[in-house]
């Protein structure tokens, strides 16, 4: 007759060391868990920055885009119709003419204000780089 295995005649947990076990997966999970949270705030600290630069940026160009529509002038024509009793409706269209000197003055003003708003958001953006190479959220430390 075959003999039996050893471990099968003695009496042992067929699982091993399961609270022990139970133990290490729980103290794992909670350096997950603590991990995952300060990646989540890093994440939402990160958002919060971006959102900002986005809405300055947002702003910076509607503004502008709203200066120039005030400032230049706006390519319509003019319609006179003239209707006359047998002949064809007569169209005569007038452009309104700007004086040249109004166009280079406006074109200046809209270019020096450009360049102001250029100059403010490059700083802007200077400085958000240096504060976040200061302090970078993205890389864990061990």
């Amino acid at each position: 007759m075959a003999s039996l295995p050893k471990n099968i005649l003695t009496f042992e947990e067929p699982f091993g060391d399961t609270n022990g076990r139970k133990a290490e997966l729980t103290s794992a999970l909670e350096g997950y868990r603590s991990l995952l949270e300060k990646k989540m705030e890093d994440l939402k600290i990160d958002a919060t920055e971006m959102g900002k630069q986005v809405l300055i940026i947002g702003g910076t160009v509607a503004a502008v885009y709203l200066l120039l529509n005030t400032l230049l002038p706006e390519e319509e024509t003019h319609h006179n119709v003239k209707p006359s009793s047998n002949l064809p409706t007569v169209i005569e269209r007038h452009e309104q003419k700007t004086s040249w000197v109004t166009k280079a003055v406006t074109s200046y003003v809209v270019t020096w204000i450009l360049g102001i708003a250029q100059q403010k958001l490059m700083d802007f953006l200077a400085i958000q780089q240096n504060t976040n190479a200061g302090t970078n959220t993205n890389e864990t430390s061990k």
